[in-house]
């Protein structure tokens, strides 16, 4: 009798068979016949067992496909929050925030240019200003802090300005968003851009604060800015006064009588406890947006006219929209930027 081991072309294709080659009387169809042998049956069918056991493929691991979707999960999380499907008004308001993006991108040169024009002016003026050996001996940490600091507060006063009659057609298109999210920090209408940084130069230029200090606060502060504005409701605990959260901000943002001009630091809190601006009850279930004054919160076209449609409206009939009615208090849904 001859054995010959191969692979069986069975279903599964680990079985082996043998192949006997034996006389008519011991085989039930001519020599040379191939039999499938049965995996169940050990005692004809020899088994071949692996020495070593298989490890599954690294990026088959349920880690690797973790790593591999963590940016689209966080990118979702940034732009829709806590929505487990994006409604068509969360895409649509995202769309428009990048607009925004787009067409402050144009108007660079016309930013550049009134920064520049206003830059000039105050060194005309000759305004008093430390001199840049005041922070040579001041470690780094600590002058970053001193530039956070000082620029939040700024930040502070030009956004409460901002909530008043006057100014806040320029500042209305930011909150115009019904779904805030991280791209609601990049809403911002061109003139608001040009006053925020006019304030900049007026209120920190005599600090002397060395330019590479000032471009790393403004990036941190940038940073912080998109990260309040995402659709989660953190609240810092403890740190609550120390650090603005998504949760504070978004109150901020509340079509909600109560939350009006209320939470207006846009990195430390406790600026709006010491001057009376802080207003945290829970979390905010409210819905967002400048709905009470109409802002549209889609059209483009429409947002770029606001301020100066608002400004004639005001100038011509001497009353004021129904979310500014109150001339003497903030007016506004929301923590800006």
């Amino acid at each position: 009798m001859e054995f010959r081991y191969g692979a069986c072309n069975d279903t599964w294709g680990r079985a082996l068979f043998v192949r006997t080659e034996i006389s008519s009387e011991f085989s039930s169809g001519p020599p040379g016949t191939t039999h499938c042998a049965d995996r169940n049956q050990e005692s004809i069918m020899p088994t071949r067992r692996s020495k070593h056991r298989q490890v599954p493929h690294p990026l088959d691991s349920s880690l690797w496909r973790a790593i591999r979707h963590a940016p689209v999960s966080a990118l979702a999380v940034l732009c829709f929050g806590r929505e487990k499907r994006p409604s068509r008004d969360a895409l649509k308001n995202s769309a428009t925030s990048i607009g925004w993006v787009a067409i402050n991108w144009v108007m660079v040169p016309i930013i550049y240019g009134a920064l520049e024009a206003t830059r000039s002016i105050y060194e005309f003026l000759g305004v008093p200003s430390l001199p840049s050996s005041t922070w040579a001996a001041t470690p780094w940490p600590i002058l970053l802090l001193i530039t956070l600091a000082t620029k939040d507060l700024a930040d502070y006063w030009n956004h409460r300005a901002m909530h008043t009659r006057w100014i806040w057609p320029l500042h209305a298109v930011h909150h115009s968003d019904t779904q805030v999210n991280f791209l609601t920090s990049f809403r911002i209408h061109f003139l608001e851009s040009i006053f925020m940084g006019m304030s900049y130069i007026l209120l920190l230029s005599w600090l002397g604060i060395p330019p590479i200090i000032g471009a790393a606060g403004t990036g941190l502060l940038i940073l912080h800015n998109a990260y309040v504005h995402i659709d989660m409701d953190f609240g810092h605990g403890p740190f609550k006064y120390l650090l603005t959260s998504p949760r504070l901000h978004r109150w901020h943002h509340a079509d909600h009588p109560k939350a009006e001009g209320k939470n207006l630091a846009n990195l430390f809190p406790f600026y709006d406890v010491i001057f009376g601006t802080y207003y945290l009850p829970g979390p905010c279930e409210k819905p967002v947006g400048a709905r009470s004054d109409r802002v549209p919160p889609f059209s483009l076209r429409k947002q770029i006219a606001l301020p100066f449609a608002k400004w004639i409206e005001m100038f011509y009939r001497r009353s004021p929209s129904p979310a500014l009615a109150k001339q003497s208090e903030p007016v506004a849904v929301g923590n800006s930027r």
